[in-house]
């Protein structure tokens, strides 16, 4: 049996610019996490968690998890992540590179996957890739496959984007297989010819500057985020010099981001967090429901910023008080609040 474990992420500096040749800093969340586990099975399997089982109370439940997360399943992100783990497999054999007989009979391989995640759904923390990195880990290792940290995240991304159509950028999957604080610049990809697939500039960072972080969700703010990225990639290629311009700035905090943490300067560091969600408020239509856990944060005199597409934030805070407080605001709004500084203190 192997097993792999990913934890979700928050977006800090510069996203959603990974898309568009920018730059990015982001911070992987242990608080929260997807498992997936490869059994030897005769058959190949694909075991749903409970909540996938295709049953509901009645059609206007239906309606309203459809309307809320949208129409993918855990299942479907691991048959497109065995599908595109095929090509790989494939590709290494027909080029001679493949040291292992399982990768030369990958087609004809069972075995079972099974998964679960405590990730809260759709509201912008990563969960899809990481069930989709958790597999490829799994697949790699049961396979002896060896996948470098700069190479898996664009195979993790072709698996949304190729197979299942979804628009998406490397950053989620850049911090989650790295973990920790990372830097990542997008504006010079190499491509690695063993894979095929091309790769920014990656590294991590120390996290003990950052200033006191908190994350904020609330599942009734939750939405798939194909829809925004879609009319962002829409506007871009387009031409729209507004929303070019805003990228740009954007991809220039997080270059900020970094220098506040080697100049030890974590109040900067949340200044810039601020900053990062005035210019998103610019990139298009923000559903009310999401918008308003920023507004509330920043009543409590926090900055704050979407920690990814969907209804989460991370913010800033100074001391147990400003804390408590903002917590209470948020949770008038249905919020549930997290402390990082506990959970990124114990990790280090």
């Amino acid at each position: 049996m192997i097993a792999y474990t990913v934890p979700s992420r928050v977006g800090l500096l510069g996203n959603p610019s990974d898309g568009y040749g920018g730059r990015t800093v982001a911070l992987a969340v242990d608080e929260f996490s997807a498992t997936v586990t490869l059994e030897p099975s005769d058959v190949l399997e694909i075991t749903l968690c409970d909540e996938d089982h295709p049953a509901w109370e009645s059609v206007a439940a239906l309606v309203e998890r459809v309307d809320c997360h949208g129409y993918l399943t855990g299942q479907q992100l691991l048959v497109a992540t065995v599908r595109t783990f095929a090509d790989v497999a494939s590709f290494e054999a027909r080029s001679g590179l493949a040291e292992s007989t399982m990768i030369s009979r990958f087609s004809e391989a069972t075995f079972r996957l099974t998964y679960e995640t405590t990730i809260p759904r759709q509201v912008g923390l990563a969960g899809s890739s990481a069930l989709v990195i958790a597999a490829l880990r799994c697949l790699a290792e049961w396979t002896g496959l060896d996948i470098p940290d700069h190479v898996l995240p664009s195979i993790a991304l072709r698996v949304e984007t190729e197979q299942l159509g979804l628009t998406a950028g490397l950053q989620d999957r850049v911090v989650q297989c790295y973990g920790g604080l990372v830097a990542m610049n997008f504006g010079e990809m190499d491509v690695d010819a063993r894979f095929g697939v091309s790769h920014g500039e990656y590294h991590r960072l120390d996290a003990e500057y950052l200033p006191s972080l908190f994350l904020a969700y609330r599942q009734s703010a939750a939405e798939p985020s194909d829809g925004f990225h879609r009319q962002l990639r829409k506007r871009f290629e387009e031409g729209d010099v507004p929303i070019r311009d805003a990228l740009h700035h954007l991809a220039g905090l997080a270059l900020q981001g970094e220098a506040a943490l080697r100049w030890h300067d974590p109040d900067r560091f949340g200044e810039l967090i601020g900053e990062n969600m005035r210019i998103r408020r610019q990139l298009g239509r923000i559903p009310e429901r999401q918008i308003e856990l920023v507004d509330v944060a920043n009543s409590c005199d926090c900055q704050a910023t979407f920690a990814g597409s969907g209804g989460a934030i991370v913010g800033v805070y100074t001391d147990e008080e400003q804390l408590e407080r903002v917590t209470r605001a948020l949770q008038t709004v249905d919020a549930v609040v997290v402390d990082l500084a506990r959970t990124t203190s114990a990790d280090q």
